[in-house]
């Protein structure tokens, strides 16, 4: 029994040697030196400007999608959920269409869920010329009002809100989030593990995403990848151009920031924020992240990712989403 016991102890240090090592702690996550390991159920915006920088370069990665092969486990959850309660079963098939193509294939990829909510309500009112079946489509102008609001788009702010249309959004989302929660572990593309251990090296890093902060955090720890990030930031923190401006703040220079994602968002907040974009192509994450790995960090670090790479990599990323839905 004795020795049954050492065996478990000496696993379990070896495991917090390994943690020390690597300048960060099994239960923070990332590059917390110095601290006592704690458990951290959310990060909050304090910790977007108080991690210390152990390097001059930023990178913020985007998570669903990018890092996570989740997109189409999560947008089956979203539409049926939408269906279910909003009764549109009579036109399940046209409404998965139009919903799928928002949510996966078009320019709207990536956006909060009461953004992309939002937008799938007002493709399908859009789309009745095609699809004449459709008939009533639900009421959007709470959702908009909410969604242009300017707060953070998450369940704790709707629930601030003293409306029938918003109660049922709110119903939605928490069956949402209550179903994902219920997803035992995301799958991770294949290349992030290697990818994120060179980014650890050479910069620092923060997950910047519109997903909400209790899933983001549950996600990354259960894949064991927190311990390569410094911050998590998720929807309840701020939109994703807030959180890295946030970060970047008197820290980072736009030219050693990089944004990673795979959605027109991650694109519009390299932008605002003055920053570098790396896109992970939908339908070609695995070589993306090999060539973030393999060429586009050294071109960071080196300087000359600015520039023709840059320009190249938004083109390719450009044609992989298009603006024109596939039944028009």
């Amino acid at each position: 029994m004795v020795g049954k016991y050492r065996a478990l102890f000496s696993k379990v240090w070896k495991k917090l040697q390994a943690a020390t090592q690597m300048g960060s702690s099994l239960w923070t996550g990332g590059g917390q030196t110095g601290s006592l390991p704690r458990m951290k159920e959310t990060y909050s915006k304090d910790d977007l400007t108080r991690f210390p920088p152990r390097h001059d370069v930023l990178t913020a990665i985007d998570s669903d999608g990018c890092v996570f092969d989740s997109m189409t486990i999560k947008q089956r959850i979203f539409h049926t959920e939408l269906i279910k309660l909003w009764g549109l079963d009579a036109v399940e098939a046209e409404v998965r269409q139009v919903a799928e193509w928002v949510s996966l294939y078009s320019p709207w990829r990536g956006l909060n869920r009461f953004q992309l909510l939002l937008q799938i309500f007002q493709t399908l009112e859009k789309a009745k010329d095609f699809f004449p079946t459709l008939g009533k489509t639900p009421e959007t102008k709470s959702l908009e009002a909410f969604v242009e609001s300017g707060v953070a788009l998450s369940n704790d702010e709707l629930k601030k809100w003293n409306d029938p249309e918003l109660q049922k959004v709110l119903d939605w989302s928490l069956e949402v989030s209550r179903q994902i929660a219920a997803i035992p572990e995301m799958p991770v593309f294949d290349g992030v593990f290697q990818c994120l251990e060179k980014i650890r090296e050479c910069a620092d890093a923060i997950v910047v995403s519109q997903t909400t902060e209790e899933a983001l955090v549950r996600e990354w720890r259960n894949a064991e990848l927190e311990r390569f990030v410094d911050v998590i930031a998720g929807a309840e923190l701020g939109s994703k151009i807030e959180s890295l401006g946030t970060a970047m703040n008197n820290r980072y220079t736009p030219e050693k920031t990089l944004m990673v994602g795979d959605a027109p968002g991650d694109l519009e907040t390299a932008r605002a924020t003055g920053g570098l974009f790396f896109p992970i192509i939908p339908g070609d994450e695995v070589a993306s992240w090999i060539e973030l790995r393999e060429e586009g960090l050294d071109r960071l670090l080196k300087g000359t990712f600015a520039g023709t790479y840059q320009e190249y990599l938004i083109v390719r990323f450009n044609a992989a989403l298009s603006p024109i839905p596939p039944w028009a």
